[in-house]
């Protein structure tokens, strides 16, 4: 994998290569899915190909990548298990918020450029001043996904002084060291069932608003990945996964083409309408896929020019996310559909893929009214959704 040109411009990122990792995600996917954690060795080794430090700043030794290249790293380890694809998107996501945090702050929470992390926007935590002045964080935070290998978790909270009195008008993203936070077993799905998605809680956790930022802060780093909105940085790292997931889906239903299965109702290559479905969604998936890419290259070569990312341009990435979703959605179940009946086994690779995207797809960031309030962008019409659109 090389770093991508976009209008002469390139980021610093140092190419990630995930081609090493994958037959050994595929090999454990089965073990993970049943322990509900993602197995030791796949961590391990996510972690030395340097996928974490993608969106960390370059200046605490990270990479700085473009939404581009967080997509394309992503995508071949959501294509081996979804699961894998989803925790290892929200471990390297959670890290754009290097560059937020206060620097000192982000020179501790994230020492370790390589490690995964975690977080939880939603502000179901309140920091309240005690009366020697220390926040004391408490709250309990639902899907919480990758909380089972992160080292810090970054948790939505409301910050009120010893009177109760708001500190802020908004609610702020603080990080607490996964050691202070308990995690509550309430992962009991049918899909993304490696992910550790569990409900977490702290009870009085001292934290520092220094290891906090609100959506719309600047960042302290510079380069292009600061220049944009933080949700066209971040959003397209899930997005990644969903791509991942329908193309590993339509790729094993094409092995199968080839090779032929047990217990076969008819050969699939011998079906016209069968095939015609497959190449729909393939050719469906491509097109998602590249309008999504195109838009996330238009943004960066913006950002590469010092040129800010206006609410139009931020509203189409995030169609064109939500637009990935439902393809991505399509394209497995139309695989899962043409492996017939052995796809109906719990062990089956195409079952598997359609649950993982299925429950991948009741994220809030994926809401279906999201399209309605963002489409007016279509015709030039500014709208604000906060926080994808700000």
């Amino acid at each position: 994998m090389s770093t991508i040109a976009v209008n002469g411009s390139r980021s610093t990122a140092r190419p990630v290569d995930v081609s090493g990792v994958i037959d050994l995600v595929r090999e454990r996917a089965d073990a993970s899915e049943r322990a509900g954690r993602l197995d030791d060795d796949v961590v391990a080794s996510i972690r030395a190909t340097g996928i974490n430090r993608l969106l960390i700043p370059a200046a605490l030794g990270g990479f700085e990548a473009s939404p581009r290249e967080s997509v394309e790293a992503i995508e071949p380890i959501a294509a081996a298990d979804g699961s894998t694809g989803w925790a290892t998107a929200i471990g390297f996501g959670s890290n754009l918020f290097a560059g937020y945090v206060e620097r000192d702050a982000a020179a501790e929470i994230f020492a370790d450029v390589d490690s995964p992390n975690a977080s939880m926007f939603a502000p179901l935590g309140n920091a309240v001043a005690d009366t020697e002045g220390r926040l004391r964080l408490t709250g309990r935070w639902p899907f919480t996904s990758n909380c089972l290998h992160a080292s810090w978790i970054g948790v939505g909270a409301f910050f009120h002084d010893a009177d109760g009195g708001a500190m802020d008008p908004v609610p702020r993203v603080v990080f607490v060291p996964r050691s202070a936070i308990e995690v509550h077993d309430t992962w009991d799905v049918t899909g993304m069932r490696a992910t550790g998605s569990h409900h977490t809680s702290v009870d009085g956790v001292v934290v520092d608003r220094a290891y906090s930022n609100a959506f719309g802060e600047p960042s302290w780093a510079d380069g292009p990945l600061w220049r944009l909105p933080m949700f066209v940085a971040l959003a397209p790292c899930l997005s990644g996964v969903f791509l991942g997931i329908a193309r590993g889906a339509l790729d094993e239903i094409g092995r199968q083409a080839r090779e032929g299965r047990a217990a076969m109702r008819a050969a699939l290559v011998d079906d016209p309408l069968d095939m015609a479905d497959l190449a729909t969604a393939d050719i469906r998936l491509r097109a998602a896929r590249a309008g999504l890419l195109e838009l996330l290259d238009e943004a960066w070569s913006l950002a590469v020019d010092g040129i800010q990312v206006d609410r139009i341009l931020q509203a189409r990435v995030h169609l064109a996310n939500l637009h990935v979703v439902d393809v991505s959605v399509e394209a497995t179940s139309t695989a899962h559909r043409l492996g017939g009946g052995p796809a109906a086994y719990n062990n089956s690779r195409l079952l598997r893929a359609l649950r993982d995207v299925q429950t991948a797809r009741q994220h809030t960031l994926f809401a279906h009214g999201l399209t309605a309030r963002l489409a007016p962008s279509v015709v030039g019409i500014d709208v604000v959704v906060p926080p994808f659109v700000v």
